[in-house]
């Protein structure tokens, strides 16, 4: 009975190797939700390294007397900013939290940097 349940089930779907081997295997390997959160944490972790790596080295490029633009190029838009008094000098504050940075700028131009 058994061969005869074998043989009628080789006749129905005709599997190859690899369909065989894919159902063996497949509830093992989890589901599809699974492979994706695999893969999310793995790019999630690239992209931390890529991070951190490319702030260290821009942290090390940062300079008294950059513009604001400059500094927005090297390290990006800044978490925060606090505009410390609008007029004679006009003075604002970036925070980066990321590489730990707070730029102060007055008129326009890096006027203090500090660690957070």
């Amino acid at each position: 009975m058994l061969v005869a349940g074998v043989g009628y089930w080789l006749y129905r779907d005709r599997p190859t190797p690899s369909q065989f081997i894919d159902d063996l295997t497949r509830p093992l390997m989890g589901s599809r939700a699974a492979v994706k959160e695999d893969e999310r944490k793995r790019v999630m972790d690239d992209a931390s390294n890529v991070v951190s790596q490319q702030t260290d080295d821009n942290v090390g490029m940062l300079r008294m007397g950059m513009s604001k633009s400059e500094v927005q190029d090297l390290l990006g838009p800044p978490d925060k900013i606090e505009t410390l008094s609008p007029r004679d000098p006009v003075r604002v504050r970036w925070d980066y939290r990321v590489v730990r940075r707070r730029v102060v700028f007055e008129d326009g131009h890096v006027a203090s940097i500090s660690i957070l």
